[in-house]
């Protein structure tokens, strides 16, 4: 969930930095900390796509859960009109108090296709999202549309991660779940 309300998001172009950071080959080797054990993994790029996505959404279902203490740049690129949509809507629902809850509702994600650019180091993952995850202001219901939407995200290659660049809902219905048939 990006934007509330019933107007539609703005359209954010896709705009590509040029990055020098070195773009990971067929298979990336991640390394992984937990507690005091180190493993390695081997993950090829589609992997590393959707894992790195992942994290995203996680990010930010809890950017929407505490907006005030949302680091926007952490998941974007600074100075993409992406980064800067997302940060005035964080900022905005930081000032009024806007958030989401815990299980109060909750978001399914199923991707559908990750394409990758190796040229412009660049990611496009198309995904369904089905959305129940209800919105509030000052304690009261704010937005509790349960909605469902084909959507792009692009992603670009950044720092040794992909980070978002922009978002787009290509179709959204109302009241329904149109990614209850997907695999």
């Amino acid at each position: 969930m990006l934007l509330v309300g019933c107007s539609s998001p703005p359209k954010l172009s896709l705009v590509v930095a040029t990055t020098t950071a070195s773009y990971p080959s067929v298979t990336t080797s991640v390394t992984t900390t937990l507690a005091s054990n180190t493993t390695q993994v081997e993950v090829n790029r589609d992997q590393l796509v959707k894992q790195q996505f992942e994290e995203l959404l996680q990010w930010q279902d809890k950017c929407y859960q505490k907006p005030s203490i949302c680091r926007v740049e952490e998941f974007t690129i600074i100075g993409t009109k992406y980064h800067q949509a997302l940060a005035e809507q964080i900022s905005l629902f930081a000032k009024n108090n806007i958030n989401s809850r815990l299980g109060n509702g909750k978001r399914e994600v199923k991707i559908e296709l990750i394409s990758l650019d190796d040229a412009s180091l660049v990611a496009h993952v198309d995904a369904c999202i089905y959305d129940t995850v209800i919105m509030y202001m000052d304690g009261f219901i704010f937005n509790d549309y349960v909605t469902s939407a084909h959507t792009k995200w692009t992603l670009q290659w950044d720092n040794e991660r992909w980070r978002w660049i922009d978002y787009q809902i290509l179709h959204r219905e109302y009241n329904t779940n149109i990614c209850q048939y997907l695999p």
